[in-house]
């Protein structure tokens, strides 16, 4: 009997081709269940799960939660190195799970501590996700290395400055942040007792800490004033930054070459003196250094009325040490035309680095044996008188 019977198909080929048709069906549905199954599960990813970190900071990864209904999804780290501290975190509190909506994923990170003495080298974790419809397990690893979120560095343009205890010193400096985030430093500076030594951040007078960008930097002024009766010499100045997990710090250098003045007097203090007319007159000038450095290559000079001369001995010294006093011996020769009377004269100690003055009065006398002669002359005068009486009074 034929298999077609009026051109159709006959019952075995219609069973044979079901069955095929079934079989392929078979094949098609396999991968099927497992995506189906896939589709209600528990998914957890971070876009970085490779992260360089330093030894006594924190690596944090940001994490996401998938499912495909809303349930709660438990957390867990494993294969954390002893001595660090693994935490969950997410709304503001440490947590161990959360309730995940597909639609409005919560943000949770990971947040891992690494201690100051860990090793360098690379570390894996992983994070366990578990749902009611599934379970992932998420890699992560932290490869510790020194210097690894970047430095931040403090320079100086003049790390030291010269001037006399009466200037004041200005250092401008640069605080760079190498570092990955942006972060909020804090500035002190100290300096020898007695001396008024402030940082800031520029342009910002009475601020003591600054926010500097990721990469950015910003400048930083600091103030120093000497104490008033500071030596010369050396001094430290040390500024100190702390921010981003770090602290870093500039020696500056304010080196006082000391105060330069010198005092012109007297011995006696007293400021007058008297002479004659025509005659020499020697009389003491003190220079005293009343600085606190060496005042080099004092020169005295006079100026006085025309005609008379003023000389020094000696007539130079080379130095003068601070609080000692040089005593000079000044001859004042007052012109011979010279007429009683009071005169002035100014006295000047020049030095390489202070001058001073002062002004002597000179009272001019008439010498001495003037008046003798003319005591000599009135005398005569009167005996004359008496000669002349005493010889022609009688006749």
């Amino acid at each position: 009997m034929s298999d077609r019977v009026s051109g159709h198909p006959s019952r075995s080929l219609l069973a044979a081709r079901a069955a095929l048709l079934l079989g392929v069906l078979g094949v098609i549905a396999g991968p099927v269940a497992p995506l189906v199954a896939a589709a209600g599960g528990v998914t957890v990813t971070t876009p970085f799960p490779a992260i360089v970190a330093e030894p006594g900071s924190s690596a944090t990864f940001k994490l996401t939660l998938g499912v495909s209904s809303a349930q709660r999804v438990d957390l867990k780290a494993e294969g954390v190195p002893t001595g660090w501290t693994a935490r969950f975190q997410g709304g503001g509190s440490v947590v161990d799970g959360a309730y995940v909506d597909p639609k409005t994923p919560p943000e949770v990170t990971l947040s891992v501590d690494i201690p100051k003495d860990a090793t360098a080298g690379t570390s894996t974790l992983r994070v366990i996700a578990t749902g009611v419809s599934g379970q992932d397990t998420l890699p992560l690893s932290i490869r510790v290395a020194e210097a690894a979120a970047g430095d931040v560095t403090l320079t100086s343009d003049f790390p030291e400055l010269k001037g006399p205890s009466t200037a004041s010193f200005t250092f401008n400096l640069t605080l760079t942040n190498g570092t990955a985030t942006e972060a909020s430093f804090s500035m002190d500076a100290s300096g020898p007792d007695g001396w008024t030594v402030a940082a800031k951040p520029a342009g910002q007078a009475q601020a003591t800490s600054t926010v500097v960008p990721a990469g950015g930097n910003t400048s930083i002024v600091v103030s120093v004033t000497p104490a008033a009766d500071v030596a010369a010499g050396s001094f430290p100045i040390i500024v100190t930054v702390n921010g981003a997990g770090k602290t870093v710090t500039s020696n500056l250098t304010v080196t006082i070459t000391g105060t330069y003045s010198i005092a012109v007097s007297t011995p006696d203090k007293v400021l007058s003196t008297t002479a004659n007319a025509g005659s020499a007159k020697p009389f003491q000038v003190t220079v005293t250094n009343t600085g606190t450095a060496p005042v080099t290559a004092v020169t005295p000079s006079a100026s006085a009325p025309t005609g008379w001369t003023v000389t020094f001995a000696p007539d130079a010294v080379p130095s003068i040490a601070p609080n000692d006093t040089q005593t000079l011996t000044a001859t004042i020769t007052p012109s011979a035309d010279a007429i009683a009377g009071d005169y002035e004269l100014t006295i000047t100690a020049k030095g390489a680095e202070a001058t001073d003055n002062v002004t002597i009065r000179v009272r001019v006398e008439t010498p001495q044996v003037w008046w003798i002669a003319g005591v000599v002359l009135i005398v005569a005068v009167f005996a004359g008188l008496y000669w002349v009486f005493r010889t022609y009074g009688r006749r």
